[in-house]
């Protein structure tokens, strides 16, 4: 299915403030046509990506101590394991539900969308989730082994992240617009190096088996990396949107002309990271970053893909997540991003 997203903005997933619900408000005032809820890794360490999701996992530990999650692999996980798969056949969304605890901003979202209603515009609501490569090397054993490594427990890393995905979709959806739900895989860039534990067929496997739930609950399903990645799997898998950073990495991207040729010919949707995070210095224009957007379309109408097709079949974000940023620049960012998006949009 092919959706004309026409440059609406979109964010990537966390902001670097406390409340949950000035969060919110960020994102619904600066994101109106697909607001985000957002991740506050500031407010806990529970926040983080690699621990955000990980409740209902079996044998998984929190050390509040040292702000860390991992797995005890040493003891008989046999009945959490049982129980775990048993859920995940049952469909039972419930059991992977997110606490208040470890997504304060999605309940933030909620709350502002119960009170205020619907921004003006509102198209699509947006939520994430951590990708697998990424959970699986984040998560460790309690040798320090990357939890990738353990066959069983990675699979159901895997499928408690498509529950997740799921969770958030049957909560989101009773506002009446499609979800979008990105995979977040900051790790990508590992993948195809000596250090990489996995093969990017068995990530392209992982990756489609959570796009297969995304899609059953009615989702629509996002890959981003703000790195380099393997574009070429990236954009033959089953997903719906492909988020890279355009400021800095649009010319590894563009390598790929074909890929993104038949990506966007089957309907699939570019999110241009347009607005540099960690590289942000505050001087950065909207004309500025227009005109790259500008010079790389052309790019790709030179390689036979249609400007008007791309104009339509395009958002734009900030290339990453601004968790880690002060508050006033990723307001500044969120400014720039709307001034870039709402140009962009009459261009159309």
């Amino acid at each position: 299915m092919s959706y004309n997203f026409n440059c609406i903005a979109t964010g990537i997933g966390s902001l670097p403030v406390v409340d949950p619900d000035q969060a919110a408000s960020l994102s619904l005032r600066y994101l109106s046509e697909a607001p985000i809820w957002p991740q506050l890794p500031k407010r806990d360490f529970r926040e983080h990506m690699d621990g955000q999701y990980s409740e209902s996992l079996p044998g998984i530990i929190v050390d509040e101590g040292k702000k860390r999650f991992s797995f005890d692999s040493s003891r008989d996980l046999t009945p959490e394991l049982e129980r775990f798969f048993q859920h995940y056949l049952d469909k039972d969304d419930s059991f992977f539900a997110i606490s208040e605890t470890y997504a304060a901003g999605f309940f933030g979202f909620l709350r502002q969308l119960a009170k205020n209603g619907l921004p003006k515009g509102a198209r699509f609501l947006k939520g994430h989730i951590t990708g697998p490569l990424t959970a699986g090397i984040s998560f460790k054993d309690e040798t320090g082994k990357d939890i990738i490594h353990n066959e069983l427990l990675f699979d159901a890393v895997v499928k408690g992240l498509a529950m997740k995905a799921a969770w958030q979709i049957s909560q989101l959806k009773g506002f009446g617009l499609p979800v979008i739900i990105f995979l977040d895989e900051p790790a990508m860039e590992s993948l195809g190096s000596a250090f990489s534990a996995a093969s990017p067929e068995m990530v392209a496997e992982k990756l489609n088996e959570i796009i297969d739930v995304i899609h059953e609950r009615g989702g629509i399903a996002g890959i981003h990396c703000c790195g380099n990645a393997d574009w070429p799997m990236i954009f033959n898998t089953k997903v719906d949107i492909v988020n890279f950073d355009a400021f800095g990495y649009r010319d590894k991207v563009f390598l790929y002309p074909e890929d993104i040729k038949r990506f966007i010919a089957r309907g699939g949707a570019l999110a241009w990271g347009i607005v540099p995070t960690g590289a942000f210095t505050g001087n950065e224009t909207a004309d500025q970053l227009i005109s790259i957007l500008d010079e790389s379309m052309h790019r790709l109408q030179n390689a036979g893909i249609d400007r008007a097709a791309l104009l339509r079949q395009s958002l734009m974000t900030p290339s990453c997540g601004m968790g880690s940023l002060t508050p006033d620049q990723s307001e500044a960012i969120l400014k720039l991003l709307r001034n870039v998006s709402d140009r962009m949009q009459k261009k159309i």
